[in-house]
């Protein structure tokens, strides 16, 4: 995206030099940028979308900043706990983090789960590495669930789930 800045004021904006500027013809390398200086070009830059898992992002207008055609964005954060309208439950971004960590660490668990199985069907031992790396998944898995629970806002969620530490299976 680019945009024709004049007296400090964006003028006009565009997905490319072409749209901008129909009537003239550009070499196949595109217009040098003494060109682009003269005509008051400038590349559009984005401002600070934050991570949709956790924000509603949506487009704002294109604004100067220092001189800069710059594409706003309104970030708003999800609602951090579940909430019923009508008995109708609408989840929290909570309850769909914990949910997630749930699924990683059921989907971890489910590869040794037959050893699980097998000890309990006919008494025959789980190695230890294998006790040991269910016992770290486990722990992890109640880890995150608990700052999960303790997350005061979204970015402290986001942080929460920045610092996963899933153990390795060896």
């Amino acid at each position: 995206m680019f945009a024709i800045v004049k007296d400090g004021a964006i003028t006009k904006t565009g997905p490319s030099l072409r749209g901008l500027f129909p009537n003239v013809s550009f070499p196949a390398s595109g217009p040098d940028n003494d060109w682009k200086t003269t005509e008051g070009i400038k590349e559009i830059v984005k401002a600070v979308q934050k991570d949709q898992q956790y924000y509603f992002v949506t487009e704002g207008d294109i604004t100067l900043v220092d001189g800069v055609p710059t594409q706003q964005y309104t970030n708003t954060a999800k609602r951090l706990a579940d909430e019923t309208i009508d008995g109708v439950v609408n989840q929290g971004v909570k309850t769909v983090m914990t949910d997630q960590v749930k699924v990683t660490a059921n989907r971890m668990l489910s590869n040794t789960d037959w050893m699980v199985i097998r000890k309990y069907e006919r008494d025959v031992a789980i190695p230890s590495a294998t006790v040991t790396y269910r016992a770290a998944v486990i722990t992890e898995c109640a880890r995150l669930e608990s700052a999960i629970a303790g997350a005061g806002d979204v970015d402290a969620l986001a942080t929460v789930m920045a610092a996963q530490n899933w153990p390795t299976e060896s």
